[in-house]
């Protein structure tokens, strides 16, 4: 008596370990150009991320992120405040500064006023519009910011410090290959140091101010 032949399920086919590795792609560690490219790429997305952040944020108070820097650098740092001392806090070219005022002059946030022994150069003021705005937008801002770095702790903060003036020190002997990278650092130092101490008293703001709200 012959043996009838098992009835099988038909078998799927199987994928070739080159297919399953593309479907399901392993873990590997980067090195070398990959690390450089993925530094690179999370220092630009984090930065316009959070640019866009605070877009939004100081948006709901009548200004760009851009205006609320060229504001903070009119209010905290020693009178007179030129377009050239702005575009050296937040690294522009002067012609770039001079649109940005431009803009704010047209939408009553600060003037120009040539009292300078220099009439070519002027100062630039806040105007009380630019101050209303101002005063509410700096809590908000915080908070913004606050929120955002809470995922680190002081030491994780120290750290990323400590990284970022290397490559921020590298960065500027390309920028600016004659001047000496100390000098510029120590200019940084002493204007947060002074930023810091003149903004206390608006970064922490109530809730109601927060939200623009009186």
């Amino acid at each position: 008596m012959r043996a009838t032949p098992k009835e099988t399920s038909p078998q799927r086919p199987t994928r070739s370990s080159k297919g399953s590795q593309m479907n399901n792609p392993m873990p590997q560690e980067l090195e070398g150009k990959d690390l450089t490219v993925k530094a690179l790429l999370l220092l630009h997305r984090t930065r316009d991320m959070v640019f866009n952040l605070e877009d939004r944020v100081f948006s709901e108070f009548g200004l760009t992120a851009e205006q609320y820097t060229v504001l903070v650098a009119i209010k905290y740092f020693d009178d007179p405040v030129r377009p050239t001392d702005i575009g050296r806090w937040v690294g522009h070219k002067v012609n770039t500064v001079s649109m940005i005022v431009d803009r704010m002059v047209k939408a009553g946030l600060v003037k120009r006023i040539r009292d300078l022994p220099d009439r070519r150069e002027v100062r630039l003021v806040i105007t009380s519009k630019g101050e209303q705005a101002f005063k509410p937008a700096t809590p908000a801002g915080w908070s913004l910011i606050e929120d955002i770095m809470s995922s680190l702790s002081d030491e994780d903060k120290r750290t990323l410090i400590k990284l970022l003036e290397k490559v921020r020190d590298k960065a500027l002997q390309h920028l600016s290959p004659d001047v000496d990278t100390r000098e510029s650092v120590s200019y940084e130092a002493t204007d947060l140091s002074r930023l810091m101490k003149r903004m206390s008293k608006y970064a922490k703001g109530s809730d109601n101010t927060r939200h623009g709200r009186s």
